[in-house]
């Protein structure tokens, strides 16, 4: 063996040492940052598994607006905040945070697009929030809301997309990429190299200091996590799932950005299809994919205005 064979072990060896200590080291901390966690909302049993589901407003005032998030979002109950809290002073609001997500347990539960719809369901039935509801998804759940209005149209009073996916926001997606960027992920979550400073970037807008804790002791728990990576793994199938059906006939108001192109070229086109077959109301914004963080204000008036004309309700 020569010296160059001899140095390159040596940093093999060195480098294998310091990922094991680096994953102790991880899921040690996690034993103890689970001691600290403090969901603000109520924890919900559903088939065994502990679910998070957070309110606030008056639920005298109509349906409750209910947050459904993107893939990825490691504590929904934050995410949206910069949005619901202009909306719940005249709205009830709800978040729900599905397995894997926030507050609630990390397990291995099937992810196809009806058991999380119904996963949501029983968890907003278990915290007293009566159907109707008007549904807020972003992203990837919006074939979650889609669903869900096909399957139990008496429940859902309305649809307002927060740059959601559609059907036909898939039709190129490279599910072979994203099988590899999940497994990357997972492999450096094992490590703990998630906690590294800028490498899974926050939004902590509208968080008091004691909730930007909360936030990245979140992060250090879920990013990442399995979960994720069966729902991108469903993602084709609760496509085909979703389609199958016909389109939802209730109100829907779709909020689509700039930004979205990111993730397929046709992204503006497919809203706005959508939008035609919904009979529903299309605005462009232009801002990044998280619009709920640039344009809040914004958001929260064109809101206000559809639930009005829509579906009655009165403002206080």
């Amino acid at each position: 063996m020569n010296k160059l064979q001899k140095h390159i072990l040596q940093a093999a060896g060195l480098l294998t040492a310091v990922l094991v200590i680096a994953a102790a080291g991880h899921h040690i901390a996690l034993q103890a940052e689970e001691k600290r966690l403090v969901p603000p909302g109520q924890l919900v049993e559903v088939d065994g598994r502990n679910i998070h589901v957070y309110c606030e407003g008056d639920r005298a005032q109509g349906p409750a607006l209910v947050f459904l998030s993107g893939s990825g979002t490691v504590a929904p109950v934050y995410d949206f905040r910069p949005l619901y809290r202009l909306l719940s002073p005249h709205f009830p609001i709800a978040v729900v945070e599905k397995t894997g997500y926030g507050y609630s347990d990390i397990s291995d539960v099937p992810r196809d697009v009806a058991s999380m719809v119904d996963e949501v369901r029983r968890a907003l039935a278990g915290a007293d929030v009566p159907a109707p509801y008007v549904l807020l998804p972003h992203s990837m759940s919006g074939l979650e809301a889609i669903c869900w209005a096909q399957t139990y149209p008496d429940e859902v009073a309305g649809i307002i997309g927060l740059d959601m996916a559609v059907p036909h926001s898939y039709d190129d997606f490279d599910l072979g990429g994203a099988r590899l960027s999940l497994a990357v992920g997972g492999l450096a979550r094992t490590f703990g190299i998630h906690r590294i400073p800028g490498v899974y970037p926050l939004s902590d807008l509208g968080l008091t200091a004691q909730e930007q804790e909360q936030l990245a002791l979140l992060m250090h728990r879920n990013a990442v996590n399995p979960v994720y990576a069966q729902e991108g793994n469903a993602i084709l199938d609760n496509v085909q799932t979703v389609q199958a059906q016909p389109v939802p006939r209730c109100p829907v108001l779709l909020f689509c950005s700039t930004g979205g192109q990111q993730f397929s070229p046709a992204w503006e086109e497919t809203q706005r299809e959508f939008a035609d077959q919904t009979g529903g109301e299309l605005q462009i914004l232009d801002c990044g994919h998280y619009l709920h963080y640039e344009k809040s204000p914004e958001l929260a008036e064109a809101i206000g205005l559809f639930l009005q004309a829509k579906l009655l309700y009165e403002r206080t």
